[in-house]
């Protein structure tokens, strides 16, 4: 019984992650390329089971040092944003609370345009990105007009007028929604080019661009989280209130030397 234990655990491991009888779906002979390729049925479980962990892997030693630094951003967006979502619903405000939950959600979808990135995907994450902008503009406009939450309530929203309160708060948000609509989120030539989901040996260009382009949505996020929730906090890095109203940003050179460096510029 031992003996036929062993053999079985020994042909289990041979046959992991291979082409045998239970998953064969089919196999073409490429004599002009002198080939033979064979094909699986479990494709995706491979891909999303064993593939993703070890490319996951591949970026956690690669990106070490700069995860951590974007770690550090996210967690203090986070913390405002956290926060801001308790303070607001120990005072009933309706429209802090509702910003609460829609930068929550962003955070999560810069989350998990870091988890796409991380597993090997070079063209998904920046669609994601682009929901952080629209959510960003959609705060901002509750920030500026004072009938915005309630349009947004009622189910009257556009969206799209929404990214000139974003540009207002933030003047660069545009330029960024614009490189994500038109180079990611609408067809580009970026996608037919063949994306090819590998392990992570060296900062290529298509992974600097992503990890710029979702510090670029982090930091955003935390500037956002700032203004929104200025009054529940003491200290505060980029507004100053003008009035009741009115707000003014700020970036002293200590900051913009933090931001060249974060974003890896030369």
């Amino acid at each position: 019984m031992k003996r036929k234990k062993k053999k079985k655990i020994k042909q289990t491991k041979f046959l992991e992650g291979r082409i045998h009888e239970g998953n064969f779906l089919g196999a073409v002979i490429d004599n002009e390329n002198n080939q033979i390729r064979v094909y699986s049925n479990d494709m995706l479980q491979k891909r999303i089971q064993r593939d993703s962990n070890i490319i996951g892997k591949s970026f956690d030693k690669l990106c070490h040092d700069e995860l951590s630094q974007m770690g550090e951003l996210f967690s203090k967006a986070t913390f405002l944003i956290s926060n801001g979502f308790f303070r607001a619903n120990q005072e009933e405000s309706e429209l802090k609370l509702t910003s609460s939950k829609l930068l929550m959600n962003a955070s999560i979808t810069i989350q998990a345009a870091v988890e796409l990135l991380r597993t090997g995907y070079t063209l998904q994450p920046c669609m994601l990105l682009r929901s952080v902008i629209e959510t960003i503009s959609t705060v901002a406009y509750f920030l500026m007009e004072p009938d915005a939450h309630q349009v947004y309530l009622d189910g009257k929203l556009d969206v799209n007028k929404t990214i000139r309160y974003g540009k207002q708060l933030i003047p660069n948000l545009g330029y960024l929604q614009g490189i994500l609509s038109n180079h990611f989120v609408h067809i580009s030539s970026l996608h037919s080019d063949l994306n090819g989901i590998t392990k992570h040996i060296e900062v290529t260009q298509p992974l600097r661009v992503n990890l710029n382009m979702i510090k670029v949505c982090m930091w955003c996020l935390f500037v956002t989280s700032e203004v929104t929730f200025y009054d529940y906090f003491d200290d505060h890095i980029y507004w100053t209130k003008i009035s009741e109203i009115e707000y003014k940003f700020k970036q002293n050179e200590e900051e913009k030397k933090w931001m060249s460096e974060f974003l890896k510029e030369e």
